[in-house]
């Protein structure tokens, strides 16, 4: 049987199931994802009410009327045939577009109609000349209509400027269904793997998103969104689903346009700052929205996920780091991707990468070109943070030190005291506010832990590490219930016991 897995045809056994399809296709698709399944493009077409007409002189939308089955019905099997037919005549009245035979039975009366009424006329009262007429003014004729509504098929309702400027030497290069979220929805479900395919089925496993290329620092916001290859939707509503993981992180405004159905865009301001939202239908540009990108492929998963569900996605490009890498690493990931590579700092094949130029995907994409900047290996340091456990003081950590915008952050070392086997961090009050109280510890502070002294103190937001144990207080000299263990060390013991107060410490997540 034949099925399209994300637009691309393919055989099929009899029977196969979703699970069969993703493998047979090796789609992309990353495990927990939705997916959404449409029973096939008939069945999803019966559903749309709205069609582009492309002529020579531009485009026109139109919407079909409700209550006028025996036209919407022809239209939707025979819309095909006007392709390629020509403007046949223009009065002050009317624009006639055709002709195609038709099975259709005329009528002889007379009728009034409006403007942008779109008319199916029996010309000379012969089925074998049926046009399409688009009125141009209020006004009454005898078009020979089939005896339904006066033979009013549609209304248009885009592209009224277009109406104006056919002449009968234009003609209809194209005519497409406009697929609007409520015609996925009527037509698609989301289903599980187990679910088996049948003959004409759609079946659409991820969602591709192509960047804005004026927007590269939204667009790299985005990237660490799905940071994971998914995008987790935390709210849905009619109009967009959004993701509101980096809340609160402020971006520059960049690019300002309509946020058409599938643009993607990022909050640069105002409360929900920081938040992604996904359009699922049209809405005007409004200056706290950049435009981050476009969703290009599988719209209809965009159209049928639910809140607290995830979709696969992929972008183009792709993400460009060579962030927390070795410089020799770095060279070979590269050369892959046929960017050339300046070393910078240190240059050293095992020295770490903790800076890039340019900084944005879009850029190093753009210019095919990319310095690195290394350093000492002993400079670095590994940890694993427990954000499900500490969320409001992981947020604080990693915003402080830049782990929430890039791949290795940085903190520079406020006080050493060797005698006490701890190093302290400053803390940044703007930011620190707010840091309740989150896992703090039971009876003992253990070596290598990190700790962030929380709102039950005088000093929020210090963060410290103790080399050996304590069962009295926290690395920031606090008590234990105003210490919050927010993650631990996991490689770079050494090189933490060598910092001196001054240094920075580069750090990234394992």
């Amino acid at each position: 049987m034949r099925v399209k897995i994300n637009d691309v045809e393919m055989d099929l056994d009899a029977g196969s199931t979703v699970e069969d399809a993703i493998k047979l296709s090796e789609a992309p698709y990353i495990e927990g994802s939705a997916i959404a399944l449409i029973e096939g493009r008939q069945e999803l077409e019966s559903h749309v009410n709205k069609y582009k007409i492309v002529t020579t002189q531009g485009s026109i939308i139109i919407e079909l009327v409700d209550n006028a089955d025996i036209l919407t019905d022809f239209w939707k099997d025979n819309y095909t045939e006007f392709i390629g037919t020509a403007i046949r005549w223009t009065t002050s009245n009317e624009v006639a577009m055709g002709s195609i035979v038709s099975n259709l039975v005329p009528s002889n009366d007379e009728y009034q109609y409006n403007r942008w009424d779109v008319i199916i006329s029996l010309s000379g009262f012969s089925n074998e000349a049926t046009h399409i007429l688009f009125s141009k003014s209020k006004h009454r004729s005898v078009y020979g209509v089939p005896d339904q509504n006066k033979g009013v098929v549609a209304t248009i309702v885009g592209g009224k400027r277009t109406i104006a400027k056919l002449k009968n030497t234009d003609n209809i290069v194209n005519i497409e269904p406009i697929i609007e979220r409520k015609s996925v929805i009527n037509s698609a479900s989301v289903t599980d793997f187990s679910t088996q395919l049948n003959e004409g089925n759609e079946l659409f496993t991820y969602m591709e998103v192509e960047a804005n290329p004026e927007a590269p620092l939204s667009f790299e916001h985005f990237l660490k969104i799905i940071h994971d290859g998914t995008f987790a939707v935390d709210y849905e509503s009619e109009s967009f689903i959004g993701n509101y993981m980096l809340k609160g992180l402020e971006k520059d405004s960049e690019v300002i346009e309509k946020r058409k159905r599938g643009t993607v865009t990022l909050r640069n301001q105002g409360n929900g700052v920081g938040r992604v939202y996904i359009y699922r239908e049209d809405r005007v540009s409004v200056p706290t929205h950049n435009i981050v990108g476009y969703v290009t492929k599988g719209i209809q998963i965009l159209d049928t996920v639910k809140e607290n569900e995830k979709i696969t996605v992929i972008t183009k490009p792709e993400k460009i780091s060579a962030v927390a890498l070795t410089q020799k690493e770095a060279e070979d990931y590269l050369d892959n991707r046929g960017i050339t590579h300046e070393r910078d700092g240190v240059t050293d094949d095992d020295a770490v990468i903790v800076a890039q130029d340019p900084r944005y995907t879009v850029e190093i994409d753009h210019t095919k070109h990319i310095k690195t900047l290394g350093v000492p290996k002993d400079d670095f340091v590994e940890i694993e943070l427990y954000e499900d456990e500490s969320p409001r003081t992981v947020w604080y950590f990693r915003k402080i030190t830049g782990l929430l915008n890039g791949d290795v952050g940085h903190i520079q070392v406020y006080m050493a005291l060797k005698e006490m086997d701890i190093l302290m961090f400053d803390s940044v009050n703007k930011e620190a506010k707010g840091i309740i109280p989150e896992k703090t510890p039971d009876e003992i502070v253990e070596a290598w832990e990190i700790c962030v002294s929380n709102t039950a103190c005088k000093h929020v937001g210090n963060i410290g590490i103790r080399f050996k144990d304590n069962k009295e207080f926290g690395p920031t000299g606090e008590s234990f219930q105003s210490t919050n263990i927010i993650g631990k060390v996991v490689s770079g013991f050494d090189n933490l016991k060598a910092f001196k107060e001054g240094d920075t410490v580069y750090v990234k997540e394992k």
